[in-house]
């Protein structure tokens, strides 16, 4: 392996690691979609906690689309 090909991989490193979502933020995010499920299990029962899961599936289902565009 090759100085610059050493330096390039540490490139990609630092830029792969300055790309990622802090881990404060998706632990926010956790607890708001927490919130938002009880919220609706609360007022809702159990119409409310199949509604999350419906609209948790399309969610996950939408972003596996987004994922695998282009591939």
């Amino acid at each position: 392996m090759a100085a610059a090909d050493h330096h390039d991989i540490h490139e990609n490193l630092v830029n792969y690691h300055k790309n990622q979502i802090k881990p404060i933020y998706m632990y926010l995010l956790a607890a708001l979609i927490l919130v938002v499920v009880g919220g609706m299990i609360a007022t809702m029962g159990l119409g409310g906690l199949i509604l999350a899961g419906v609209g948790a599936t399309w969610v996950i289902l939408a972003f596996l689309v987004l994922l695998t565009y282009g591939s």
